[in-house]
């Protein structure tokens, strides 16, 4: 979050969520790692970092904000190795 706040993505009083990779997964995917869209779609309006996370939780929140009917279409950044980011 300290990150988060520094670079501007994030201030003080914002109620934004931040999650790390395993958490993530945990949340939105079901036992065959599909996208469980309900649940994604709860999560993801409000995610502004995901931490210490692999490539295929990116691949996951990408795909999902693709697929998501909700609000409008989103462009979407992703930095990082997928092993520090």
């Amino acid at each position: 979050a300290a990150i988060a706040k520094k670079c501007g993505i994030m201030g003080d009083d914002d109620e934004f969520t931040i999650m790390t990779g395993p958490e993530f997964r945990e949340r939105v995917l079901d036992d065959n790692d599909e996208i469980k869209m309900d649940e994604f779609n709860k999560i993801w309006p409000n995610l502004r970092v995901l931490a210490r996370s692999s490539p295929l939780d990116k691949l996951t929140l990408v795909t999902g904000i693709q697929r998501s009917r909700i609000g409008t279409p989103q462009t979407v950044a992703v930095t990082g190795d997928g092993t520090n980011d």
